[in-house]
């Protein structure tokens, strides 16, 4: 079955930023989704300078966490919910505020 050729843009969804487009080219479909990370990873920047000077405990912001990583957020357990989100600090250092906190 050959569909043409021509795309839709179902837009951002606000939730996650996640942008989808579906392309149809003939036969094929291809799926593709962008996500822009630059207003997180610019927030992780502005917190990185307010913890200037701050010691461990008075208030230092850790990171950020994107909508697209919520799910670490959902964890029960304090000690398995800190070590999902070193590794994913670990995995993903832009969105790090606090260095000492993946040590």
């Amino acid at each position: 079955m050959e569909f043409g050729n021509f795309r839709i843009d179902e837009g951002v969804n606000h939730q996650t930023g996640v942008r989808t487009v579906y392309h149809f080219e003939g036969d094929q479909v291809v799926v593709q989704k962008q996500y822009d990370a630059e207003p997180y990873i610019k927030r992780a920047q502005e917190m990185r300078s307010r913890n200037e000077g701050l010691a461990w405990g008075s208030g230092k912001e850790v990171g950020v966490i994107p909508p697209w990583a919520h799910e670490i957020t959902l964890i029960q357990d304090d000690a398995e919910r800190v070590k999902a989100m070193r590794a994913f600090f670990r995995e993903n250092p832009a969105f790090l505020a606090y260095d000492a906190f993946v040590r």
